[in-house]
Formats: structure tokens, C-alpha cells, sequence
């Protein structure tokens, strides 16, 4: 726990590492000075530009609200960077934080290693330190994280982080290192005219009576299938049987599992219970769709979404898919290799 507490002093500490010391002296009934740990000097662990970033991301009530929730024990009324960790089985919890001045780190678990209930770094060790930290604080004076030099303020489009155009409609305003910022365009957000009455897009034979515009999006095959889940208008799908503009070379790949995965198989579970998902995404007009474990066929489809369920079983496996595209080839994904323990 020092450790750790140790390593995100440097954040705090602009990029330099103090090393902690336990006994700040030793002195005998009289006063004298018996022992005083040697002076060491900082050292520069990152640069203080990347500290300030990590900072200003881990401070930021907004961008945590949609796995915590807005305004939870992570904040305590000042600027303050924290992050929470829960290891497998609720063995652990952890919630490291820290202030300009301060850097806090708890530790919740059994000394004997036994599992907790459903206890989290947010539910266990983030009110302890949440605690800890207004009560050490209570009367010292608010401090601002200070911002190096170096540092540019640019708008983005929210979605892909280029610069936005005219059509992207969600825009923030983001902290780049000067000369990292975006200095292309986005493409994901597209202004499009489709025929209202096929709901495609429309080309030089549709009716003018039927022409409507529509913004759709432009996104490479493994973000679509999340696109669609959120009712998305995806520029893949008014494509009908054309061939949409590809944001990736390759027709069809897997998006799950990922690439040397380990899972492990609990003995405290029933086996059949225990799957993991089968997902493949690709490009507009596959057909005969089917995803592979082994060279076993898992499942087949004709149309999006590719996914399917696949129970764990001991070994080494590997995964893939094929399909037949609107020309009549057959393609087949890169193969993913994952394990199962």
C-alpha cells in the first residue's frame, strides 16, 4: 500500500517521486538527535505536463458518472484525483487519492485473504478514505492542481477526438500536450440523403419529393454493433446492398473474446453457466455469416448483430469467422487465440 500511495504522489507532486520515510528521527530523553533518515532528492519520474493530465482526468466528477454516478464518496468538496480498484473475488479493495498537498491510500480486506461480499473500492475503501481526507483537510485553505506550460486547450468532436465539423452535434472541449492535439477532421459524423420511402440512401434516380437528409455515422465495424444496441443511425446500414465507405481493411474480424485471453473456470459455479460471448463485426452485405471455435461452427446468421454464446472449456482455443460478401467471396477473419484455465 506505501508503495502504491507512493506512485501516485508523484501525479501530485508535478512528476517527481519522494520516497516515503517511516521514522522522520530518532532523539534520546534529552533531546539529542540520535539518527535522521539521509536527504534525498526528488526524482523526476514523468513529465510534468502527462502528471497535470492524469490529474485533471482523475478528478473529473463527469467522466467517472457513468460507472459510479454523479457526486459520489469520490468527491469531497475540493479538487481531488482519486481511483478506486477491486481485485478478483472481492478479495481486496483499494482507493488511492490525493490532493496538491496530500496523497491518501486504503487498503480494505480480510488479513487472511478470504473474499468479501460484493464489496468494491467504492463501497469499502473509498468512504474510509473519503473520511480520512475531509476530516485532515477541514480549515486548510482549497488548492488548485497547477497547470505546467505546455499544455493547448482544444475543442473536439466528443465521439472520435478530431476537430469537429459542421455536422458533429456533441463537442468538449479537452487538455492536449501542445503539438498532440487533433489537427484532422472527424469522419465518424456524416450528412447523408437517403429516400424516404427504402430508408437507403438515395442516388440519382430517387424522386426530389423523396429526398431527406439524415445524419448517420461513419463507424469502423467493431464499434457498430454497439452503435446499433444505442439506436444509432449507422451509414453501413442505409447502404442497403452498395458498398458503404470502409473505415478498416478488413471485411470481417471478432471482436470477442479478445485476443490471449485467460479465463479461468470456478469450481464454485455450474459449468454450464459459465460462457463467455462469441461477437464478429464487418463490412455492409455479408451473408452466411458464421462464427468458428475450434473449426466447429457455433452459430450462423444472416444479418447483424454476429454474436452468440459459447460455454468455457478447458485448453487452448481459438476463434474466428466466415462469411460470403455481396460478390460472392468468401472471407474469413483473422483468428483470435484465447485459453481457458
Amino acid at each position: 500500500l506505501i508503495e502504491l500511495t507512493a506512485a501516485f504522489g508523484a501525479f501530485a507532486n508535478g512528476g517527481y517521486r519522494l520516497t516515503p520515510q517511516a521514522i522522520l528521527e530518532v532523539s534520546d530523553a534529552q533531546g539529542s538527535l540520535l539518527y535522521a533518515p539521509p536527504s534525498t532528492a526528488p526524482q523526476r519520474a514523468l513529465d510534468a505536463r502527462v502528471a497535470w493530465l492524469i490529474s485533471d482526468i482523475l478528478s473529473d466528477d463527469s467522466a467517472r458518472a457513468l460507472g459510479f454516478g454523479p457526486n459520489t464518496v469520490l468527491n469531497i468538496g475540493r479538487p481531488a484525483a482519486v481511483k478506486t480498484g477491486t481485485t478478483t473475488n472481492f478479495h481486496d479493495n483499494w482507493t488511492v487519492g490525493y490532493t496538491p498537498d496530500l496523497v491518501v491510500g486504503v487498503w480494505v480486506g480480510n488479513t487472511t485473504h478470504q473474499a468479501m461480499s460484493d464489496v468494491t473500492g467504492l463501497t469499502g475503501a473509498a468512504p474510509i478514505w473519503h473520511q480520512f481526507m475531509r476530516s485532515v483537510l477541514t480549515g486548510k485553505p482549497e488548492l488548485e492542481f497547477e497547470r505546467p506550460a505546455g499544455l493547448i486547450r482544444t475543442e473536439i468532436c466528443a465521439l472520435s477526438g478530431l476537430l469537429p465539423t459542421e455536422a458533429c452535434p456533441y463537442r468538449r472541449w479537452e487538455w492536449f500536450i501542445e503539438g498532440t492535439q487533433p489537427t484532422t477532421f472527424d469522419t465518424f459524423y456524416q450528412t447523408v440523403t437517403i429516400d424516404s420511402s427504402t430508408g437507403q440512401l438515395a442516388n440519382t434516380t430517387t424522386p426530389r419529393e423523396r429526398l431527406v437528409t439524415v445524419l448517420a455515422l461513419d463507424l469502423p465495424p467493431r464499434a457498430q454493433p454497439w452503435a446499433r444496441s444505442q439506436g444509432l443511425t449507422l451509414l453501413a446500414d442505409l447502404a442497403g446492398n452498395e458498398t458503404a465507405p470502409s473505415t478498416t481493411a478488413a471485411p470481417l474480424l471478432i471482436l470477442s473474446p479478445a485476443a490471449n485471453s485467460i479465463y479461468q473456470l470456478s469450481p464454485n459455479l455450474p459449468a454450464d453457466s459459465q460462457r463467455i460471448e462469441l461477437q464478429a463485426a464487418g463490412e455492409t452485405g455479408l451473408q452466411q455469416v458464421t462464427l468458428w471455435v475450434d473449426d466447429i461452427v457455433i452459430a450462423a446468421f444472416d444479418q447483424p448483430p454476429y454474436q452468440a454464446w459459447w460455454t468455457l472449456q478447458t485448453g487452448s482455443h481459438h476463434a474466428y469467422a466466415q462469411a460470403v460478401t455481396a460478390s460472392g467471396e468468401t472471407v474469413t477473419s483473422p483468428a483470435i487465440h484465447f485459453d481457458v484455465k
